[in-house]
């Protein structure tokens, strides 16, 4: 019976090294979120001159696409899109050139005269 107390205080003896209370962080209030990098504090004077060296590289980027841009001219397809539109354009002002106002009116009422029924315009 002298070994059961034994055994006893033995496993509480593994429990006696045990941190007691909340869990401390290193990084105190502030957490960060997996994966976040820490970015090095500059001085103003280099934040300033990182400042201009990205608006030096846009202004390129810029100046590289206008220059690639006004270098290009119209593709096959878009040569063909004017040329249809220009076509389109072209029917259209002929149409309205052939026949005066009234004559169009007339031809309006030709084809509602022709629709069947259905397709009056009911009295209110």
């Amino acid at each position: 019976m002298a070994e059961a107390p034994a055994s006893s205080s033995s496993s509480g003896s593994n429990y006696d090294l045990v941190v007691k209370g909340s869990l401390k962080l290193k990084a105190g209030n502030e957490l960060k979120q997996v994966g976040a990098k820490t970015r090095k504090r500059m001085t103003k004077h280099q934040e300033e001159l990182e400042q201009l060296k990205e608006l030096a590289r846009k202004q390129e980027e810029e100046e590289r696409h206008l220059a690639k841009s006004a270098k290009r001219g119209p593709t096959v397809a878009e040569k063909a899109f004017q040329l249809a539109k220009e076509k389109r354009s072209k029917m259209r002002i002929d149409e309205c050139i052939t026949y005066t106002h009234r004559q169009r009116m007339d031809r309006f009422n030709i084809h509602l005269g022709s629709l069947s029924e259905h397709f009056d315009i009911p009295k209110v």
